[in-house]
């Protein structure tokens, strides 16, 4: 992996270190630059773990991805920094409350002199890692909170006011090996059940908001501004994931 040139692509221009400084940083530059999105399903494009794979979509072709993609390439890089990191599994909550299965999600944790929970590849969430603690956190723009659970796992939560609390995953520090996620990202773009399966999306946050293309919809947000356009076809799609999420590696 060419670490210059993927350090280009989430404009990341600063020296790197295995520190706080740069685990901050060099997250929220991929937040904002590296878009969750899962055309290749929309597109019946199977795709696979393969870490060459991945760096070709998302650094070669300016991509984006969902978590299993975008998460599993920025560990690579922070191993290749020299950061002591880690892939870890979560089980997503539903709108009931449910949490989904084993495998469901990967997220980071990355130990410094602080546990810090990193994750680039869950849509709308954080965009600066958060410490591994109990307590309110912010980072600048969300509300977030992590509850230890009575069997041990931790229960990540976010906010918008700091009152009003929604559940995202449950996760645990165990370390998982990627073979793991095999099968859950074949399921992910297959089984017709799937959320991917079921929607099409591509989101990343912006300076006053987050810009969002929902199945036929583009959502952006500005501030306490919310507009809403109505995607004609696919021509009209593919102009709009070049104009707003700079993606054009479609063909």
């Amino acid at each position: 992996m060419n670490i210059k040139r993927y350090l280009a692509r989430i404009q990341f221009e600063n020296q790197i270190a295995p520190d706080t400084h740069t685990l901050f940083t060099i997250h929220e530059h991929h937040i904002f630059h590296v878009p969750f999105e899962n055309l290749d399903v929309h597109y019946k494009r199977p795709f696979n773990l393969e870490l060459d794979n991945i760096y070709d979509k998302i650094v070669g072709n300016l991509r984006g991805g969902f978590c299993y993609e975008v998460n599993l390439l920025f560990y690579t890089l922070l191993k290749e920094i020299g950061f002591d990191v880690k892939i870890i599994s979560a089980k997503v909550i539903d709108e009931a409350g449910n949490p989904g299965p084993e495998y469901d999600h990967m997220c980071l944790n990355v130990k410094l002199e602080k546990d810090y929970l990193a994750d680039v590849g869950f849509g709308d969430l954080f965009v600066r890692p958060v410490e591994i603690r109990s307590g309110i956190q912010h980072d600048g723009r969300n509300y977030f909170k992590i509850d230890r659970q009575v069997n041990g796992n931790y229960l990540l939560s976010m906010s918008a006011d700091g009152l009003d609390f929604q559940s995202k995953y449950i996760f645990d520090l165990t370390e998982v090996p990627i073979t793991s996620f095999n099968e859950p990202c074949f399921d992910k773009q297959t089984n017709p059940d799937s959320y991917f399966v079921k929607n099409t999306i591509c989101t990343k946050p912006t300076d006053k908001g987050r810009v969002t293309l929902f199945n036929n919809k583009l959502i952006e947000r500005r501030n306490n501004e919310r507009i809403e356009t109505v995607i004609t076809d696919d021509k009209h799609m593919r102009e709009i994931l070049h104009d707003k999420f700079g993606i054009a590696g479609l063909n």
